[in-house]
């Protein structure tokens, strides 16, 4: 079925194309604020944080699989900011769920969730243990309105595996002859409307469909073709609430590479330790961000170093275990009990 515009048309069509075997995997990017630094030395939200990794992992959904995964890292340019990559999706479905209950009162602004469909490549992020350590950058870029969504869609691209830097490297050597570059993965999708989620005003208006369960799976939010002719002078408030949503992940044979990669004037290399262009990063990232940011576009960049969960602390966790599983089955109520903490 055709959707209602060329770009959800484009969108669609590379998912599925590049997935023909398999469908992709869901990923979920939850991105927590808070307010101190997360250090165990600082014990009640690194314990908080603990608990909500823990149940996440022991969610029904995430059965061992090996396309099964939750890890997690502060950031290290922001230690009071962390970041959770789960496949968890029901789990964390939204920033209102029932599983951040325990971290809600040690955060400074709700959680940011992001739902994003990926190769199953993704799972190269996946820390066998705590103490592994995975380093990658993540870009989170939002529009504002229709507009500046698809500025960005034209320069960064609909087609995730067209327009990653990976695209760019050229072809790989042999698996059997290869060795990692500076950039090992990366990975660039479009965050796409969740099933059965709320729908946004541009979604719901003029769409084409009489229901929400009539529409495919993958769902563009904003677009610039479907919105032209719905923009009203009274309608600001409903564009205002649009938003869109590209999330880039850069994982790195280690941050030092990594920062030898993005200097334009430092050689780069790729797989089999291939030279590549200097100015690769620069260009098909950092100045299309520049760009994207000076007409209002807002992007959050994150340096991590993704780890395994760590098992339960103390005899308080181990009681918070034995009811971990409830937390996917609570009443959907909870989120209408915390949606006023950030808006006093």
């Amino acid at each position: 079925m055709s959707t209602c515009c060329g770009t959800c048309d484009h969108r669609q069509h590379a998912v599925h194309d590049s997935s023909s075997t398999r469908p992709p995997l869901e990923v979920v990017l939850v991105v927590l604020k808070f307010k101190a630094p997360i250090v165990p030395t600082i014990a009640a939200p690194y314990a908080a944080l603990n608990i909500l990794l823990n149940s996440i992992t022991d969610a029904p959904e995430t059965t061992s699989h090996p396309t099964t995964f939750t890890t997690w890292s502060p950031c290290l340019s922001s230690p009071s900011t962390v970041a959770i990559f789960t496949t968890a999706s029901e789990t964390c479905r939204d920033s209102t769920s029932v599983v951040f209950a325990t971290v809600l009162k040690h955060l400074s602004a709700p959680p940011s969730v992001h739902h994003v469909y990926l190769d199953y490549s993704i799972v190269s992020l996946a820390a066998s243990s705590p103490d592994e350590r995975i380093p990658c950058d993540v870009v989170v870029l939002q529009a504002p309105n229709p507009g500046v969504a698809s500025a960005i869609g034209k320069h960064f691209g609909w087609d995730p595996k067209r327009s990653s830097l990976s695209a760019q490297l050229g072809a790989f050597g042999p698996a059997a002859f290869s060795k990692p570059g500076d950039l090992i993965h990366d990975f660039w999708a479009w965050a796409e409307l969740h099933p059965g989620a709320p729908t946004s005003p541009s979604s719901s208006i003029g769409s084409g469909y009489e229901s929400f369960d009539s529409r495919p799976t993958l769902v563009s939010i904003n677009s610039d073709e479907k919105n032209m002719s719905l923009f009203y002078a009274e309608d600001e408030e409903r564009r205002n609430m649009e938003d869109e949503t590209l999330v880039m992940i850069f994982q790195w044979n280690n941050h030092t590479d990594a920062d030898r990669f993005k200097h334009p004037l430092q050689r780069s290399y790729g797989h089999n330790g291939q030279e590549v262009s200097n100015d690769l990063w620069d260009r098909h990232v950092a100045h299309p961000l520049r760009q994207a940011t000076s007409i209002g576009a807002k992007a959050d960049m994150y340096k991590l170093e993704l780890r395994g969960v760590e098992p339960r602390m103390g005899k308080a966790a181990a009681r918070e275990r034995s009811g971990s599983r409830r937390f996917s089955t609570m009443a959907s109520g909870f989120g209408e009990k915390v949606s006023g903490l950030w808006g006093r």
